[in-house]
């Protein structure tokens, strides 16, 4: 009974009296990209691809046919009309929009046999970046012009607030405000963009660091760590948040040495990165260090403070702390000196001038020769 149904299933196809199904395929496009869409079939005299009750392109007659083509893809598909004899009938898809995604049908046919095959489309924006930065007394974090909408969590509790807008292509921005209590003394903030099913689909950080040295010293920037990932990322050192002072692309070889604001700048292959030389007057204020990819934005902020001088402070102690000693010494031999010395001087001048009332007035002392002592 099987064997009888196949043969007239088989029959009917050879017929033209009964369309050829294949399976279906499911693209991801990529939005405003060129995108492919598969087909092969060795019927090629007449193709048409649909999407829905939309005609996106028709080919027959050895030409393009696309009087009956929708508007919205005039001018952005295509065949690889080279190819159509050897069986490749996919549709080239360009400047992909939201609205492209569904599902496709290829059609072709020759004069008696006809061949079906889908595909279904899937139209994704992916973040190309995050800002995430200090706005007031709270830490913002948001990117735009992404599909479909994601959801923003930060590694720390609070009550962020959602900000979501949908512009006219159907691409969302996202913004997420997270206030910063004055006794917060939390010093990496990260957030996380998560899709539809839970996944992380980009990270961002923002880490806080300062450091003190006096002019002239060498200073080591921090930079972040990197997260495990394999490819290809980029590293930028800013001050200021204007000036460059160094870029690596990940290719260039290390280390990398130059020359920035009369400073000698470093790139380690450890990824460290030191300036030489530095002057309070052109080097102190705000270095960021950012590390990038394809998933990930690390940025640290390092504040450096530059004494103008030598500390002297330890100098202006040791010379007081001397001196007062000095002069604690010099007090003490002059005390013992009058003492001494003066003491003794004063009784010969008294004894001189008044021998006799020294006498009288020091019961104790001898008497001068021809005077005789009696009480009052």
């Amino acid at each position: 009974m099987f064997t009888t149904m196949f043969q007239l299933i088989r029959n009917l196809i050879l017929l033209g009296l009964l369309e050829l199904t294949v399976g279906e395929e499911t693209v991801t496009c990529f939005y405003s990209k060129e995108c492919v869409l598969p087909c092969q079939s060795s019927y090629h005299d007449v193709i048409h691809w649909h999407n829905g009750p939309w005609i996106a392109h028709s080919f027959y007659n050895g030409a393009d046919q696309l009087a009956h083509q929708n508007a919205s893809y005039k001018g952005r598909t295509a065949l690889f009309t080279d190819q159509i004899s050897t069986g490749n009938i996919s549709l080239i898809l360009r400047g992909v929009r939201i609205e492209d995604s569904g599902k496709y049908k290829c059609y072709s046919s020759i004069s008696s046999h006809s061949n079906e095959a889908f595909v279904n489309v899937n139209v994704k924006a992916p973040i190309q970046s995050v800002d995430i930065k200090f706005t007031d007394k709270t830490i913002t974090c948001s990117t735009n012009k992404i599909y479909p909408k994601q959801t923003i969590s930060w590694n720390i509790d609070g009550s962020p607030k959602e900000e979501i807008f949908e512009d006219s292509q159907r691409l969302f921005s996202l913004k997420s405000s997270l206030p910063i209590q004055p006794d917060q003394k939390i010093l990496s903030y990260i957030c996380y963009f998560r899709s539809g099913d839970g996944q992380v689909t980009y990270r961002a950080s923002l880490m806080q660091d300062k450091t003190e040295i006096n002019s002239g010293e060498t200073v080591t920037i921090r930079c972040p760590d990197s997260q495990g990932e394999t490819g290809h990322f980029n590293l930028i050192l800013t001050f200021d948040d204007s000036s460059e002072v160094l870029s690596y692309n990940g290719q260039t070889s290390l280390p990398i040495n130059k020359k920035w604001k009369d400073a000698d700048v470093k790139l380690t292959p450890e990824g460290k990165i030191t300036l030489h030389n530095l002057d309070s007057a052109k080097h102190a204020g705000i270095y960021t260090c950012e590390r990038k990819t394809a998933q990930f934005r690390q940025i640290m902020r390092t504040s450096v403070h530059i004494n103008s001088g030598v500390n002297i402070t330890p100098i202006i102690v040791g010379v007081c702390v001397l001196v007062l000693a000095c002069v604690i010494s010099t007090a003490v031999i002059c005390i013992k000196y009058k003492v001494c010395k003066g003491g003794r001087g004063t009784e010969n001048i008294q004894d001189s001038q008044n021998g006799e009332g020294m006498a009288l007035n020091n019961p104790n002392r001898p008497l001068p020769e021809g005077k005789i002592h009696s009480d009052p």
